[in-house]
């Protein structure tokens, strides 16, 4: 349990003077990767009361302009990575399967936080699919491409793309 692994460790019985031996590399790596499961899925039930939070607009009382603001002072974040965070604490609200499986810490915050920022309710099941196995740099430059692509064959983007001229006296 993740208590017990953050716990100080109980005091241990005098050793006779020597060399204490290192803990095996197999247990550290799977003490490791147990903890960064836990940290994801509390990261996941971070975000929901997160977005929770900013839909009730609980960082109104404090005289604060948003919920990002409010983070970065009660939270101690840096301005950008509070609002990083609330970007996708709202996103994971509409995206049922990708917050299923960050809670299960089958997804780590870093492989979300590239989710969010191209699936829609349509797409989530497949990218969340997608992504299991790519690391969260691989993943990034997928979503990256993704958006150039979508953005590029969107209307608006179309319209954006025109060229407009004209022709005075002078």
């Amino acid at each position: 349990p993740v208590a017990s692994a953050l716990e100080p460790p109980p005091p241990r019985p005098a050793r006779p003077a020597g060399p204490v031996p290192p803990v095996p590399l197999g247990r550290l790596e799977a003490q490791i990767c147990e903890l960064a499961g836990h940290l994801a899925a509390a990261t996941c039930r971070f975000l929901v009361l997160l977005a929770d939070f900013d839909a009730r607009r609980g960082w109104a009382s404090w005289e604060m302009g948003s919920c990002a603001q409010w983070l970065s002072w009660k939270c101690q974040m840096s301005s950008g990575t509070a609002r990083e965070h609330v970007r996708v604490a709202r996103a994971l609200r509409d995206l049922p399967v990708i917050r299923a499986r960050f809670a299960a810490a089958e997804l780590s915050y870093a492989k979300v936080r590239a989710l969010t920022r191209i699936a829609t309710a349509a797409t989530e099941a497949g990218l969340a699919e997608l992504a299991g196995p790519m690391t969260a740099n691989q993943l990034e430059r997928f979503a990256r491409a993704h958006r150039q692509v979508t953005r590029a064959s969107d209307a608006a983007a179309r319209v954006r793309r025109r060229l407009v001229w004209r022709v005075e006296e002078d």
